[in-house]
């Protein structure tokens, strides 16, 4: 499906600007606002800029997690994956203001017009994260608890085991795609502390497995 905007001007805005766009138009409409429907939204309005990098076909759901918790974060929406969202005032203006940029184009610029990478941003997100700075000044004493191992990878106490490794993995590949090692130990450290949570799932179909066979 074609998007209804110029993808020379929309490569332009910030992933959080359009995903708050996104949210807007769900709330147009009279919709629910949940996760996977703004997903579907920021991927039918800009496939280009939220599609996977391997799969462009796909949208890139753990990227849209991020950017709604940004949007969260600037004040712009409220609530969370289980309950869903609701758009604020201040959330409204700024997506009016997207729609401006979107029909008429950005203001004259005074930077480079190449799009930030997906890549950089969730790499940046782990290294302001608050568990990676204290791993970076102990990295023998770091110790993780559940609730800041499942923010960090974008989810919550409701995220079912599989969900939860998905989006471990894809935060593993990404840091070994982009040659950081750093993050890669700090990662695997995680993963070290919190491994039964990543693999109940995998428990979980084994036992089923053999209770059928009993």
């Amino acid at each position: 499906m074609k998007s209804p905007f110029d993808e020379s001007i929309y490569n332009s805005v910030s992933l959080t600007k359009l995903t708050i766009f996104a949210i807007s138009k769900i709330f147009e409409n009279q919709e629910e606002c949940a996760y996977e429907r703004v997903v579907h939204e920021c991927f039918i309005l800009f496939p280009k800029r939220f599609g996977l990098q391997r799969y462009p076909e796909w949208p890139d759901g753990a990227r849209i997690k991020i950017e709604i918790l940004r949007c969260r974060d600037n004040g712009w929406v409220t609530g969370n994956e289980k309950k869903g969202f609701q758009i604020t005032s201040l959330g409204v203006r700024v997506a009016d203001e997207v729609l401006k940029e979107l029909q008429e184009g950005p203001a004259r610029k005074l930077y480079p017009t190449k799009t930030r990478d997906r890549g950089d941003t969730v790499l940046s997100y782990f290294r302001k994260s608050e568990p990676y700075k204290r791993y970076k000044e102990n990295k023998e004493d770091f110790v993780i608890t559940e609730e800041e191992f499942r923010k960090l990878i974008i989810s919550t106490f409701e995220t079912p085991p599989k969900v939860l490794e998905q989006n471990f993995n894809y935060c593993v590949d990404l840091c070994r795609q982009y040659g950081d090692e750093d993050l890669s130990e700090f990662l695997e450290k995680c993963r070290e502390q919190k491994s039964s949570l990543l693999k109940s799932g995998t428990k979980r179909k084994k036992v089923k497995r053999r209770r059928a066979k009993k």
